[in-house]
């Protein structure tokens, strides 16, 4: 409401002149009549202020004809009471601003509307799902799915042909973190919320009622966030410089042999680099290496990604030790240690390099190119490979800043080379800080906004020219496709799992939610998923559950398909990369399928006597699935060295065996029967994994502790 304080002179009148047009649009069309009229009080009141004068809303006729300022006062204004005459008003037009508030409550009346009734929509809509299904999937990478819940590929397929740089906006909506997130909280709708993270399942009110008290009592003691505490107050990585060899001095670098070098950084590419592609291997041999080597280590940041890269490279000259591979570039089917194999010879592997790239980035902390993100990306997966989670988390975090510098300031071609390796890395920030955010409730980048405008990587390759020096370039090249569709497939098995969360994760005392359509659907496209797999990375679902990794047999029609045979144990994955690669497919479509199931477990634990045939159905094919995960089983049983994500393992078996447990022990006999076969034996395999990785985070030796007290007498 617009007010005019009287402070020029009146007119003999009394008020001054007042145009009939701004008396009928300048204010924003309150009711002023109780609001601007002085009461006696305020009259009296002694004030040496002069009285305020105010703009009427709508004059009458007399003071429109005279210009004088109308008091409003019905049915007659002071004047016309004055002159003993009629007073008339006229019905008042609605202006401008009139419009524009009505409008602005209105909008704001449906906003309040839509999200009360958000809930009741989205239950109501994805009832309607099963209904919908077109079943014409459009390509070897594509699923059909129906309403707004599009396969991740074909949601990114309107920027595949974009040709022109475009300037990114988020299109999601930002995750919402609470700081104090209360465990089983009951919405608006009487709907309880249950918790992804496995983590989560010690607080579980069923499980709670079965599992022992001592193990409640210890894990009351050491706090809700007792994983992030103790791995954010472990003691930090040793700083120290330790050249090689010891004789070398300070300036140990730049006399490393050539030949040490690009041994490290091609074991890099042949074994962590298929499954997390952050880097481009031309550019990397072509450009990157060259500049690190010419600077002779120097404060630059592709010092930084070289050492980085051979800091995994002894992690991954580790593995191929541990599986007995030959290096790449070498001959023979064995492992054959190098001339510098007492490089990678320290308690933690690499951890030289990965010091001096730690104490040259100080000086370049602020850059947010691409390079800066690779950089922290890479370190990030070196802290993971060392079971270091809050320091890989910090590392993502600070990626994922990058990320959102490089894609929101800078116009973006992803049609050319670098806008496709923006893309490599933001899909690989986005899937790896996913893990950590959703098992230990940590605050997200926002990231996550531009899933939807950010289109899944077409590997481009980086062409090199003639005048590159040959010195530096990889001699060792492998089947670089078969490594993208896996990273390809990832992605969209990222995207389902992330509408399990959003979907199915809600109980309700009636017993009424899940929803079977929900379920249904979910269970559809994960096997869509599968099922438009290209030929290489295609397997089965019928493998035997006593099947582990060495029944892993190469087709005689395509050597590294793995295709998986009950009778044959001959063959086993080609190299470190290809066993990671096949085993992750077929564990991430597991994982899928038991985290489709799990609300069921949660309600077979609170409300046994509500559960159904298709509820009993979905807690079998859950435990089933929960049970032996091809990537610690067969060559990984001695390869642990190229294991990706093992913190995200470890929390997944740390409740996999509390909710066995809860299963065995449930005082309903159906619920017990549900158990599959040998699950005593996966359970020992769970353990004895931990158990190696306790050794190494105080946070699953932590676990380990909590386990052991299922069984402690």
């Amino acid at each position: 409401m617009s007010k005019r304080p009287l402070d020029e002179p009146t007119s003999r009148g009394g008020s001054p002149p007042l145009d009939d047009h701004i008396s009928q649009n300048t204010n924003n069309g309150l009711p002023i009549n109780d609001l601007l009229s002085p009461t006696p009080e305020q009259q009296s009141s002694g004030s040496s202020k002069k009285p305020r004068n105010f703009i009427a809303t709508v004059a009458c006729e007399t003071c429109r004809l005279k210009k004088t300022r109308c008091d409003e006062s019905r049915p007659k204004c002071g004047l016309c009471k004055s002159l003993g005459i009629q007073c008339v008003y006229n019905e008042r037009k609605t202006s401008k601003r009139d419009h524009s508030l009505s409008l602005i409550m209105s909008t704001l009346h449906r906003l309040e509307t839509k999200l009360e009734d958000v809930p009741v929509n989205v239950r109501k809509e994805i009832e309607s799902l099963q209904a919908q299904l077109p079943r014409a999937p459009d390509g070897p990478m594509e699923m059909s799915t129906p309403g707004r819940m599009t396969h991740p590929m074909a949601k990114h397929a309107k920027h595949a042909s974009l040709s022109t740089p475009q300037t990114l906006t988020p299109s999601g909506e930002p995750e919402i973190f609470e700081f104090d997130e209360r465990p089983n909280a009951v919405n608006a709708n009487g709907l309880v919320s249950i918790s992804f993270s496995q983590h989560g399942v010690v607080l579980w009110p069923g499980a709670q009622d079965i599992l022992p008290p001592r193990l409640l009592d210890a894990h009351e003691k050491l706090g809700k966030n007792y994983v992030i505490d103790t791995e954010m107050n472990r003691a930090p990585l040793p700083m120290y410089s330790y050249p090689f060899p010891p004789q070398a001095g300070d300036d140990w670098l730049e006399t490393l042999p050539l030949a040490m070098i690009k041994g490290l950084s091609t074991a890099f590419f042949a074994t962590f680099s298929p499954f997390t592609p952050i880097m481009d291997k031309n550019f990397y041999f072509a450009f990157t290496l060259g500049a690190a080597i010419e600077s002779d280590f120097g404060y630059t940041m592709e010092s930084c990604i070289v050492l980085n890269i051979m800091a995994l490279g002894c992690l991954a000259v580790h593995a191929h030790h541990e599986g007995d591979y030959p290096l790449p570039g070498t001959r023979g089917g064995h492992f054959e240690p190098p001339e510098w194999l007492p490089v990678v010879q320290e308690e933690t592997p690499g951890l030289r390099f990965f010091n001096e790239a730690r104490r040259r980035i100080g000086f370049l902390m602020c850059d947010n190119d691409i390079q800066s993100c690779q950089f922290y990306l890479l370190s990030s997966i070196y802290y993971q490979q060392i079971l270091r989670p809050m320091d890989s988390w910090a590392m993502i975090h600070r990626a994922a800043t990058g990320c959102l510098s490089i894609l929101t300031n800078h116009e973006v071609n992803f049609d050319e080379w670098e806008g496709d390796m923006k893309s490599r890395v933001f899909w690989n920030c986005l899937m790896n800080e996913t893990i950590l955010v959703q098992e230990l409730h940590l605050p997200p980048s926002g990231l996550s906004r531009f899933e939807e405008v950010v289109p899944i990587p077409k590997f481009i390759g980086f062409e090199t020219l003639a005048f590159v020096p040959s010195r530096y370039s990889s001699a060792d090249d492998i089947d670089d496709s078969f490594f993208q569709y896996h990273f390809l497939a990832q992605v969209a098995h990222r995207i389902i799992l992330t509408r399990i969360r959003h979907s199915l994760y809600f109980f309700s005392e009636a017993g009424t939610f899940p929803l079977p359509a929900v379920n249904t659907e979910l269970h559809h496209q994960l096997n869509q998923w599968r099922l438009n797999l290209p030929p290489a990375l295609q397997f089965s679902d019928t493998l035997s559950l006593a099947t582990s990794p060495e029944a892993i047999t190469a087709s005689p029609h395509n050597p590294i398909s793995p295709h998986l045979s009950t009778t044959s144990t001959s063959t086993r994955p080609l190299s470190p990369a290809i066993a990671v690669s096949e085993v992750m497919l077929r564990g991430r479509y597991m994982i899928a399928k038991f985290h489709i199931s799990r609300p069921y477990l949660y309600k077979a634990l609170r409300i046994p006597s509500h559960l159904s045939e298709d509820d009993f159905e979905q807690i079998r094919s859950g435990l089933r699935n929960a049970m032996n995960w091809p990537i610690i089983l067969g060559v990984f049983r001695d390869m642990k060295s190229c294991i990706p994500i093992k913190f995200a393992f470890c929390s997944q078996f740390f409740g996999q065996v509390l909710l066995f447990y809860c299963i065995a022990h449930s005082p309903d006999p159906r619920v017990r029967a549900t158990l599959p076969p040998a699950w005593e034996q996966w359970n020992q395999e769970m353990l004895r994994f931990l158990e190696d990785c306790a050794a190494y985070s105080p946070a699953v030796a932590k676990d380990l502790e909590l386990l052991r007290l299922l069984y402690s007498p």
